[in-house]
Parts: structure tokens; sequence; C-alpha cells
């Protein structure tokens, strides 16, 4: 059963004397059963995402391998309530590491993720500013294991507050680009895109969540609700809804969005299912029309594509966009010519020239000689009947 007060047992982590490392022992019942309750949500949670990157997995993406690697590096921070004093501390200390890993891989991740809508010179900087961080999660990683193992340093109480300013901003960014982008990219509206594909809903729905929570952990922490890096479970709220973000879609942003257009418009038959942008009077061009990115529509097999400035979601970026060929049949011609002569040669269709050698003019008669001949059956019809 979960305590009457909920904010109670997170300001009870260490002994009365508030001098000693925290331990095991010195948790009050209620800061155990909450403690308890966050780790089996966030070990259970991190398992069931893990099957999900099993089902869709593909070997050889580094994307793919990166989400595994998030989710298994923060798992084991949800195990060490069942170790036992001494070796509480140290376990802790140690998970807690992988932790802090796990939370640059997932920075990581969202670069891979929104890189596509990046410029050159964004995704240098978000690099940038994502390597000129890790000095404070060295500190961080030396003082959380002086801290929690007695080591004579208390200096974790105050670097913790600032925790979520060297982890997630850019976490924040990326949610801010990717709605950003659907928008001017796209064309969309979130609602209309989430009734196109419901399972994007549901990662956007993700995306939110997790930065609500993040924003409750600064609260708590900044307030010192939770009084000497007490007892906090809004951390693992919004550790799990950032993982679950990154697990319902493996592939970046981009060619998500790209599969979600290209299936929307094949659905509606190949019609776009807004307003045509520009009217084009030219019968020679095609018209213009905005389904997402703007795109072009042939009217006619004789119809060549145009191809538009701006990102076309109707085709994957592997694949090349295909022109129709024309096929030219070359006219072939025969030539027969006389032994040790070569005449020029000439066209089989619409020659006045003989193609074969005329006989001589014994052997067949002028040109008159057939006219006159043509006339031969009338005048002596008559005769041969008579015979």
């Amino acid at each position: 059963m979960a305590p009457s007060n909920f904010f109670s047992p997170m300001s009870k982590r260490t002994p009365s004397t508030g001098e000693a490392a925290p331990s095991r022992s010195g948790l009050t019942l209620d800061g155990a059963i909450l403690e308890a309750w966050a780790e089996g949500y966030n070990v259970g949670s991190l398992i069931i995402l893990i099957l999900i990157v099993f089902c869709n997995y593909r070997g050889g993406v580094m994307l793919h391998k990166l989400i595994l690697l998030e989710l298994v590096l923060a798992l084991w921070h949800g195990t060490f309530i069942f170790a036992q004093d001494p070796y509480y501390g140290w376990y802790l200390s140690a998970t807690a590491t992988l932790l802090f890993f796990s939370y640059f891989v997932h920075n990581i991740i969202s670069w891979l993720k929104i890189r596509p809508f990046l410029p050159r010179w964004g995704s240098r900087l978000f690099i940038g500013s994502l390597i000129a961080v890790q000095p404070f999660w060295i500190v961080e990683c030396w003082s959380n294991w002086e801290y929690f193992n007695g080591l004579g340093i208390r200096i974790n109480v105050s670097t913790r507050p600032w925790e979520a300013l060297a982890r997630d901003p850019w976490w924040i960014f990326t949610t801010w680009k990717l709605i950003d982008a659907i928008k001017k990219t796209y064309g969309f509206k979130i609602w209309g895109l989430i009734k196109i594909s419901p399972r994007f809903g549901v990662m956007i729905g993700c995306m939110a969540l997790s930065i609500v929570f993040l924003l409750t952990d600064i609260i708590v922490t900044a307030l010192h609700i939770t009084h000497n890096a007490g007892i906090n479970p809004y951390w693992r709220f919004a550790l799990v809804f950032k993982c679950a973000s990154d697990t319902i879609f493996l592939d970046d942003f981009k060619s998500v969005l790209d599969d979600i257009v290209a299936r929307s418009f094949s659905n509606s038959g190949g019609r776009a299912n807004t307003a045509p942008r520009r009217k084009n009077t030219d019968p020679n061009f095609p018209e213009f029309i905005e389904c997402g990115p703007v795109t072009t529509s042939i009217s006619s097999p004789s119809s060549m594509p145009v191809r538009s400035r701006s990102i076309n979601p109707f085709s994957n970026r592997d694949q090349r966009i295909s022109h129709p060929r024309i096929h030219v049949q070359q006219e072939t011609t025969v030539t027969v010519s006389k032994p040790g002569s070569r005449k020029q040669s000439t066209d089989s269709f619409d020659s006045d020239h003989d193609i074969l050698s005329r006989p001589s003019a014994a052997v067949s008669p002028s040109h008159d000689d057939l006219n006159r001949s043509i006339s031969w059956p009338r005048s002596h019809a008559a005769s041969i009947s008579e015979v």
C-alpha cells in the first residue's frame, strides 16, 4: 500500500544524524516501499521495451544497436534495492554510472533521429554541446561514489540539482524540432498526423510525458522536497517514457514520417487530401498538389515529372527517381551491289532508286513496251476468242 503522504518518505533518505552515508538500513518502511515500487516499475518497463526492440530489430543498423544498449544500461539501476549493507552503496554507485552512460547514449540516439532535419552546423552544435557537458558527468560519478559510500565528501547534494541541465536540453530540443518539421516540412498538423497513424500519436504522447516528468523532477529537486538526494520516483517516469519514445519507432524521424505520409497517400487512391497549392495553366506542366511536401502528379504517360525542391515524403532516400525512357529504333538499310563496285546505300523506304539491278533490255521490255502491253488484252481479246 502506498504511503498516505506521498512526499514524506522522499525526505527520509538518511539516518537522523545526517552525517552517515545513505544505507539500506537507513530507509524508513514507507521509503523502502516507495523505492522498491519505483525500481520495479523501472525494471519491468525496460524489460518490455527490450522485448519490443528484439521484435523489430534489424541487424547492421547502428540506431537499433544504440537503442538496445541504452535500455540495457538503464536497466541495472533498478536493482540496487536488493543489495545489503555494506555493499548497498557500492552497487548503487556502480549502477548509477551505467545510468549516466545511458543518458549519453540516449542523446546520441536523439541526434541520429533528428539529424535529417538539421543543417550541418546544427548537427555539429548538437554534438559539440553534448561533448562539452561530459566533464560534469565525470564529476557526478565521482561525487555519487563519495556520497553513497561515506568517503567524506558530500558534494553530490549540490551537484544533483544540476543533472537535468546536463541531461535534458537535447531531448527537449529534439521534441520541438520534430513538431516543427511536421508543420513546416510536411505541412501537417499534429492532430491530423495522429489520426493517420495512432502509433505515431503514442510516441508523441510519450515524448510529452517524459518532458512533464523531467520538469517535475527539476522542481522537486530544486525545492529540496527530497532532502539529501532522497528518494525521487519522478526521474524514473521520465526515463521510461524517453526510452519508450526511442523504442516505438526504431528508425529516424524522417523515415518514419515518410512512411506514414506515403501510406496515407496510397490509401487515398493517389489523390491528395488537401486543396491544390497553386493552379498551373500551362498544359505542358503538371499541377502541384500539397500533401505534405510539394510533389508532382503525372496526368499522362507522356508528361515528364518535375522535381520539387522540398523534401519528397513519397520515396525513400535509397530510392532513385525513375524517369520515362524513350526507345528510338533506327531504320535499317539493305543494299545489293554489283561485284567489284559499291554504291551508296539508299533507304529502304521512300526510295526512287532500284534496290536490285535492272535486267538487260533483251530480257525485259522498256517502259514504253510495258505501257503498250497493258492495252493488248482489249485489242486482242476478240481475236483470241474467235480462234
